[in-house]
């Protein structure tokens, strides 16, 4: 008679690898969704447009208070730019110079720049 032996038995454990593959993925994930919080959750500049604290408008509104005397609408591209084609009334004043004749906008109507 041929003797058999016996295989030992685990029990419920998965071999040493799995538990190393596994912990590493979770380590992955964790530091992922890390960068992903930190770029997106205190970020009030999420969506990459310069200047996140100034207040945008859409082209309607910007006619809207134009028309309405309490916007002023600011061309601030330089001036080629602005004798090919600008908005009716748009003011020209190029963004290099804006600091200059900062005190000559109107201190009493939404600035509207382009």
């Amino acid at each position: 008679m041929v003797k058999r032996r016996k295989r030992r038995q685990t029990g419920n454990r998965l071999p040493i690898p799995v538990w190393i593959v596994g912990l590493a993925g979770l380590i992955l994930v964790a530091a992922g969704l890390i960068v992903l919080t930190e770029r997106q959750g205190s970020n009030p500049n999420s969506s990459g447009l310069p200047y996140p604290n100034i207040t945008r408008v859409s082209p309607a509104e910007a006619h809207n208070q134009q028309q309405a005397g309490t916007g002023v609408i600011i061309d601030v591209r330089e001036a080629p730019f602005y004798e090919e084609y600008h908005v009716a009334d748009a003011l020209s004043i190029p963004e290099d110079e804006l600091t200059a004749h900062i005190e000559d906008l109107p201190a009493d109507k939404s600035l509207i720049f382009y």
